[in-house]
């Protein structure tokens, strides 16, 4: 079995780009109305806010190439965690001695392959439901 974890992208960075125009647009008539009205260092934080939002969006674009490659057969689980499509981790189990566990509390949850003292979470950046649905896959494995 195969599973390649990745995930969901809400928006494309062209709606990101027409999103941040509109919000510059807004702004700058937003600023010179306050301007206007002698209340220019308001403009000042909109201006600060903006410059947030800008990095924030650019460190979720860095962020969002990741992702998981489960292998599983009859001798081994190999998991190989996956950063701008490079393999930066690898963790191999015995798929005999390995254990999975799934834990769910309202909004939380957690999937974990756990074979003695070594644990890794599968799928951190799913989901709770799609986490579910993964363990429900990967249980006929076990």
């Amino acid at each position: 079995m195969k599973e390649k974890l990745i995930p969901h992208e809400s928006c494309s960075k062209s709606l990101f780009i027409l999103l941040g125009i509109i919000l510059v647009l807004w702004g700058l008539v937003f600023s010179f109305i306050l301007i206007s009205f002698g209340a220019w260092p308001i403009t000042i934080f909109l201006g600060a806010e903006y410059l947030v939002l800008f990095y924030l969006i650019r460190l979720y674009f860095n962020e969002k190439n990741i992702g998981e490659n489960i292998t599983i057969n009859s001798d081994e689980i190999k998991i190989e965690k996956i950063k701008k499509n490079k393999i930066f981790q690898t963790t191999k189990f015995d798929t005999y001695w390995s254990k999975i566990n799934f834990y769910k509390y309202k909004n939380q949850s957690s999937l974990t392959i756990k074979q003695s003292s070594r644990k890794i979470e599968v799928g951190s950046f799913l989901h709770s439901d799609l986490k579910e649905k993964l363990y429900f896959k990967l249980k006929k494995y076990f």
